[in-house]
């Protein structure tokens, strides 16, 4: 047991805790990688999990921080190799020899995780008894046993990744609620959350002290997505007391300025 003081709280709240989803194409993953364009954020480690990470190929800036190692990028096999990962970033350089080779021996500003959608569905697969990434005619599906332990297990991911010394970042892709009733021929849309199975879609973002939706700019706007903190029928929320409600092109810098005081 320990008492928290200002200066604890202070320190906490100089650090990023995002979750961030949207459709495809809203820039989910050019937003991630922003994070590698400032001394403040960067170096950066980008966890990819099919992620469409081939998308950043097109901006000279983010090539040139993969190439002088501002913005390491590191493919994960399954959930597994966040533990791997986690290890090494809680403990510190000399723990994880492969880690301190790709840093040179130190940590990064940034993790960023991409996506959340897409490892929980392996990781549901796999408990079910099948092979991610293997294609088979019969798919098993996950039973009532899984879901119970699949849930604790995404809630202490959130939880352990949230309490590092660090900007931590989740990215995810979209759910959308059609709910039962059209306007004419539409179906209509009654909510947006972040793409996750189970209790996991309610409790995972919990951790977070930001939930924000990107949404495609609209046409002849100078951004190319907004990020959105507050919303009617999106599940979004915002904590820090330092985010407007729409931000036009968000970086992960410029979210760090902003919660710096900026």
């Amino acid at each position: 047991m320990k008492i928290v003081n200002v200066a604890k709280l202070n320190e906490e709240a100089e650090y990023l805790r995002l979750c961030c989803y949207g459709e495809p194409g809203t820039g989910k993953t050019w937003f991630g990688a922003s994070a590698c364009l400032s001394e403040d954020t960067s170096p950066v480690l980008y966890l990819e999990y099919r992620a469409q990470i081939a998308s950043i190929r097109n901006n000279p800036e983010y090539v040139q921080a993969i190439e002088d190692g501002r913005l390491r990028i590191l493919s994960l096999d399954d959930y597994g190799d966040l533990n791997h990962v986690y290890t090494w970033l809680f403990a510190g350089p000399g723990n994880v020899e492969a880690f301190d080779k790709l840093f040179d021996g130190q940590l990064p500003k940034t993790v960023v995780l991409d996506s959340i959608t897409e490892i929980q569905r392996a990781e549901v697969m796999r408990r079910a008894g099948n092979i991610p990434g293997k294609f088979v005619r019969d798919v098993e599906q996950p039973q009532i046993q899984h879901w119970g332990s699949l849930l604790n297990q995404f809630t202490l991911l959130a939880h352990l990744f949230f309490q590092l010394p660090m900007h931590v970042v989740f990215l995810g892709l979209e759910a959308v609620d059609y709910g039962s009733r059209t306007v004419g021929e539409t179906p209509r849309i009654v909510g947006r959350q972040i793409a996750l199975q189970g209790q996991a879609q309610r409790q995972f973002p919990a951790y977070a002290l930001t939930l924000m939706r990107l949404e495609k700019a609209p046409i002849g706007s100078n951004a190319y997505s907004v990020g959105l903190t507050q919303g009617v029928l999106s599940s979004t929320k915002e904590q820090t007391g330092r985010f407007p409600a729409k931000i036009g092109n968000p970086t992960i810098p410029g979210l760090a300025k902003l919660l710096q005081g900026g």
